[in-house]
C-alpha cells in the first residue's frame, strides 16, 4: 500500500490510486461551490437544513451515490444527515476508533479511500452496512478546530479522483464556519431552552454558586504560589509571578472559579481577595526581584487594589493586564495606569497574540512589559508562523523600548529559538513550575 498528496489539496491516498491525475479545481466547479455555500447561508441557521443541503451538494458535485455529514459525540461517530444510497443510514453510529472518519477527526487530513474491501484503516463492517466501497472525507475545520467529517461515498471501487478530492475539500472550506456557526445557534437555543425549563433549578444553582464563592473569598482557603521570571541567557531570576490555587471542586462543573466569579459577577471580589493573599506572603521573595500579579481592567479601577498593592514596594510591582473582560472607556483606564505610573508601578500586557483585545491593550496603554501568549510559544521552534509572529513584536518591542516575557516555555527548544529571536525574558514549566514560598 502506498500513499502520497496532491498537488492542490491534503489529500491522503490509502490506497493506490490511478496516476497523477490533476487536482485543480477549475471555474466551473468553483462556480458551483459558491452557488452551494451561498444556498447553504441562505438556509438560515437551522442546523437539519444546512446539513442536509451540505450532503446534497457534496453528493451532486463529486457524483457521488451519497453523502453524510459525520459529527462526533463522545467515543462514536453520528451521522447527522445523509443522501442518496446512504439516506436510509441518517442516525447511524458507530466507535470512532478503527474508522477512517475517526482517523479524518483526529489528523485534520482530507482522506480517499479507493477501495474499503482492502483499505486497513476502515471499519469494514460499518462499510459493508451503508454500501461504501470507495470514498473521500474531509474534515469541517472552523478556527482550526475540527466540528465534523464531510464523507462522498460510492459502491463502487477507485470512484475518484484526486479532482474529486480537491473539489470536495475546497467545499469543505467554505461550508465549515457556516456549520459551526449553525451548531453553536442550536447549543445556544438549546441552553435557553433547558433554562427556561429549569429557571427554579437554575436560581438555587445560581445562590449556591455565590455562597461557594463567598465561602472560598471570606475563608481563606486561596493559595498563593510563584512561578519565577527567568532571563533566558543566563538563567537569572528577575521576577515571580503571583499565581493562585483553590480548592479541588470548582464553583461551575464547566469552569473554574474565575470562569464561575465572572458569571456572577463576583469577579473583582475573587481577584481582589487573591491578590490579597499574594501579597501577605510576597515579602518573602528575593528582594532583587519584582512582584507580578494579575489584574483585570475593571479591577484595576477599583481603589482597593491601591490599597492592598501598597503593601508592596512600588519600584518592585508589575501589574499585569489581562483581557478576561471588555473595556468600555479606555480613555479612564488609560489615565488610571498613568496615575499608578507615578507610585513606581509598572504594567504589563498579558496574554498577547491571544486574541484582539490583548493587542488593543498594547496600542491604548503603552505597557512596560508585554507578555507572549502560550499558544505562540508553543512549537516555536517547529512552527514558521509563530516565529513570523513573535519576530513583528520583537520588532514593535524594540521601537517601543518595552520589555519581552515569553510565557509557557516547555522546552529546551523553544527556549532557544525565543532567545534567538530577540526575547530576552520567560517564564514555563521547563524553567521552573509555580511552587509556595
Amino acid at each position: 500500500m502506498s500513499s502520497g498528496k496532491s498537488f492542490a489539496s491534503n489529500v491522503v491516498r490509502l490506497q493506490p490510486g490511478r496516476g497523477r491525475e490533476r487536482a485543480s479545481v477549475d471555474e466551473a466547479v468553483l462556480t458551483q461551490i459558491i452557488a452551494a455555500q451561498s444556498e447553504i447561508a441562505r438556509a438560515g441557521l437551522d442546523p437539519l437544513k444546512v446539513v442536509d443541503l451540505i450532503t446534497r451538494h457534496s453528493q451532486t458535485m463529486t457524483g457521488s451515490t451519497g453523502a453524510v455529514v459525520e459529527m462526533i459525540e463522545g467515543d462514536e461517530l453520528v451521522y447527522w444527515s445523509a443522501s442518496g444510497s446512504i439516506a436510509a443510514h441518517r442516525g447511524f453510529r458507530m466507535p470512532s476508533e478503527g474508522s477512517i472518519s475517526g482517523l479524518c477527526l483526529r489528523t485534520g487530513q482530507v482522506l480517499q479511500c479507493d477501495d474499503s474491501e482492502h483499505d486497513p484503516r476502515v471499519n469494514i463492517e460499518a462499510c459493508r452496512r451503508v454500501g461504501l466501497r470507495s470514498a473521500i472525507l474531509v474534515p469541517l475545520l472552523y478556527e482550526q478546530r475540527t466540528v465534523g467529517v464531510l464523507k462522498v461515498v460510492s459502491d463502487q471501487p477507485y470512484a475518484y479522483t484526486r479532482r474529486d478530492a480537491a473539489t470536495l475539500e475546497m467545499f469543505g472550506t467554505f461550508i465549515g464556519a457556516t456549520l459551526h456557526h449553525t451548531l453553536e445557534h442550536a447549543r445556544t437555543l438549546a441552553e435557553a431552552a433547558a433554562a427556561a425549563a429549569g429557571e427554579q433549578e437554575a436560581r438555587e444553582r445560581h445562590d449556591a454558586q455565590c455562597a461557594g464563592l463567598r465561602t472560598l473569598i471570606d475563608t481563606g482557603a486561596i493559595s498563593p504560589v510563584f512561578q519565577p521570571i527567568f532571563e533566558l541567557d543566563g538563567g537569572r531570576i528577575v521576577g515571580y509571578e503571583g499565581l493562585s490555587r483553590f480548592p479541588a471542586q470548582p464553583a461551575a462543573p464547566d469552569g473554574g472559579w474565575f470562569a464561575a466569579a465572572d458569571a456572577l459577577g463576583l469577579c473583582e471580589e475573587l481577584e481582589l481577595a487573591c491578590i490579597e493573599t499574594i501579597v501577605a506572603v510576597a515579602h518573602r521573595l528575593p528582594a532583587d526581584a519584582y512582584l507580578s500579579v494579575n489584574v483585570s481592567p475593571s479591577t484595576l479601577l477599583r481603589e482597593e487594589l491601591e490599597t492592598l498593592l501598597a503593601r508592596f514596594p512600588g519600584e518592585r510591582l508589575v501589574v499585569e493586564i489581562t483581557e478576561h473582560s471588555q473595556v468600555a472607556d479606555y480613555a479612564t483606564l488609560a489615565e488610571r495606569v498613568q496615575v499608578l505610573r507615578k507610585r513606581g508601578w509598572r504594567f504589563a500586557i498579558d496574554d498577547a497574540g491571544a486574541g484582539y483585545a490583548s493587542l488593543r491593550h498594547v496600542l491604548r496603554l503603552s505597557p512596560d512589559i508585554v507578555k507572549l501568549d502560550i499558544s505562540i510559544t508553543r512549537d516555536i521552534d517547529q512552527r514558521l508562523q509563530h516565529r513570523q509572529l513573535a519576530t513583528a513584536i520583537v520588532s514593535f518591542a524594540r521601537e517601543t523600548g518595552t520589555a519581552l516575557v515569553a510565557e509557557g516555555i516547555e522546552t529546551a527548544a523553544e527556549r532557544d529559538t525565543l532567545a534567538a529571536l530577540g526575547i530576552r525574558y520567560g517564564q514555563g514549566f521547563l524553567l521552573s513550575r509555580p511552587a509556595p514560598v
